[in-house]
């Protein structure tokens, strides 16, 4: 009878690790993302856009460290709904991820003239990141 206890025991703790697994795998991933989102390039609403590239560099090296294989990233700067955005593509296996971080951006420092000059004439500035 204890070896059938035992043995039952065994099944119920197995079972539970299996069930979770999937929380475990979200909080991984929660926990890496909030780590990615505190970007040096904004602080207080200030956007220094010199330091935008340590960023994209520490994103993917994240990225690189977790065993994905980087596509490349895009920032976007929206002068409208006053915020930037990092996107990060990525691969693992056989699919396709995009990693986002954004901020609120209030005031911008070091951006290049002909950068300024988009954004105040469309509103919104793209661009492709290389690190």
């Amino acid at each position: 009878m204890d070896k059938q206890e035992s043995l039952q025991d065994k099944f119920s703790k197995l079972f539970n690790n299996i069930t979770s697994i999937p929380k475990k795998l979200a909080d991984a991933v929660e926990e890496g993302l909030q780590e990615t989102s505190k970007l040096v390039c904004v602080k207080e609403g200030l956007l220094n856009f010199d330091r935008i590239e340590e960023d994209v560099r520490r994103i993917q090296g994240d990225m690189k460290a977790g065993g994905d294989i980087v596509l490349g990233s895009h920032l976007i700067l929206d002068d409208k709904r006053n915020f930037m955005e990092i996107r990060t593509y990525t691969e693992r296996g056989d699919k396709t991820f995009v990693i986002t971080v954004d901020a609120e951006v209030k005031r911008v420092t070091n951006l290049p003239s002909d950068i300024l000059e988009k954004l105040q004439k469309e509103g919104r500035v793209e661009l492709n990141l290389v690190v």
